[in-house]
């Protein structure tokens, strides 16, 4: 399975989607990586081929939660 990661928020029109690994413990660590640094109330998504949301947080927490 294939994941891309991108971030949410309501202020946000469109924002840059990245491929991540199909693992989805490393996935997490990449979307952590690569948006991490964003602001603390956007959201972290972590989507499938079907472009269904798998995982996702809040930048400022610190636990994953699983679709």
């Amino acid at each position: 399975m294939t994941y891309q990661a991108t971030i949410k928020h309501s202020s946000i029109a469109q924002a840059r989607t990245i491929k991540v690994s199909d693992d989805l413990t490393q996935a997490k660590r990449q979307a952590t990586a690569e948006f991490g640094a964003e602001q603390l109330d956007y959201t972290i998504v972590i989507f499938d081929e079907r472009n269904e949301t798998v995982a996702s947080r809040r930048v400022a927490d610190k636990q994953w939660t699983n679709a």
